[in-house]
């Protein structure tokens, strides 16, 4: 389940060349004055590999349904193994919307200043207040001792690990906790995290959160970073997202979980990340279709919808835990210039 830098390169760079070509085969017909397309085409909207999973196949089926519905088009899904052709496929028109992180958003309007991000899922108080999750540096729990400092957890002995991220197109999975590391250990840059027997004696790149998790929990790596992923693990102790909480795997937890059952990690960093949102491609779809597809998110039947906001108690995987009055909320470009 892991993959060293050199591995990655050539895996990654097959991928991504081969989702390119399936993707231009898809959509080849984007409209630069921001006419929206045929709309006899399909609307095609992509995920990342996390979002990607066998699990959130529900949440993306329901999604595919409102979109269909609010805007009369047929909806293709679009699932990937690769951060990278998310992000070139939003930003050539290969895709029409797409679910991004933060850093996948940024890189991708850059690239072409007509994706825009459009929604994002709020906090418990159904507002951008409080609009974030979390990204984990974590560890094995039987390794609690070699981390702990006084009432709190330390980073030192990481160095000279073997370590794992997620992509380096990443927000949570790699510019978070990278820059964390950076700002610990007074590095030059994050490129000192990435190369064998520099900073880490070897460094993995999971694929996804999931893969990342597994990396950790397999004992490839000796520490790992990833987001919280409600769906997989229960908290057996401390206060979930802060740094000291045990996450336990699901007695049910469906692959790549299903071979680490029971076991438990810590969390030794937590660091709060501003939700990703749904972007759009405005070459591609006019200003009526992206109103009628917020609008339609946003609706209290979307956010009643336990497929795609669910309850702890719900027998649903959501793309989100509700807890409170989460839902959808409208979000401009400028939210994630604290990121830039």
């Amino acid at each position: 389940m892991f993959w060293n830098k050199r591995r990655l390169k050539l895996i990654s760079a097959m991928f991504f060349m081969t989702g390119l070509f399936l993707l231009a085969g898809c959509n080849s017909n984007a409209q630069a004055d921001g006419e929206s397309q045929n709309s006899s085409e399909p609307i095609k909207i992509a995920f990342y590999p996390n979002e990607s999973a066998s699990e959130f196949e529900q949440s993306r089926n329901e999604i595919q349904s409102i979109v269909s519905e609010a805007t009369g088009r047929d909806v293709e899904i679009v699932i990937s193994t690769d951060y990278n052709i998310v992000i070139e496929s939003i930003a050539n028109g290969q895709v029409d919307l797409a679910y991004m992180g933060p850093d996948g958003y940024i890189e991708a309007n850059r690239k072409n200043e007509n994706v825009q991000a459009i929604l994002t899922n709020s906090g418990a108080s159904g507002t951008l207040e409080d609009a974030v999750y979390y990204s984990f540096i974590v560890v094995n729990e039987e390794d609690t001792a070699e981390y702990q400092e006084g009432d709190g957890y330390t980073l030192e002995p990481i160095e000279g690990k073997t370590f794992s991220f997620v992509s380096n197109s990443s927000t949570s999975g790699f510019r978070v906790p990278s820059q964390a590391i950076v700002d610990q250990f007074g590095l030059g840059s994050s490129d000192e995290l990435i190369i064998d027997g520099d900073f880490f004696n070897k460094v993995l790149f999971g694929g996804s959160h999931q893969g990342s998790a597994v990396n950790l929990l397999k004992g490839d790596a000796d520490a790992a970073a990833f987001m919280n992923m409600a769906q997989y693990f229960d908290v057996v102790e401390g206060e979930e997202n802060k740094a000291g909480v045990v996450y336990q795997v699901k007695a049910d937890a469906e692959a790549p979980f299903d071979t680490v059952r029971g076991e438990k990690v810590r969390v030794i960093h937590s660091i709060p990340v501003l939700n990703g949102p749904f972007v759009v491609n405005r070459d591609n779809l006019d200003e009526e279709t992206v109103d009628k597809i917020t609008q339609a998110m946003m609706s209290e039947e979307v956010t009643n919808n336990e497929a795609i906001f669910s309850p702890k108690d719900s027998e649903s995987v959501g793309l989100y835990q509700k807890e409170a009055d989460e839902q959808f909320v409208e979000v401009t470009d400028s939210f994630y210039d604290p990121l830039r």
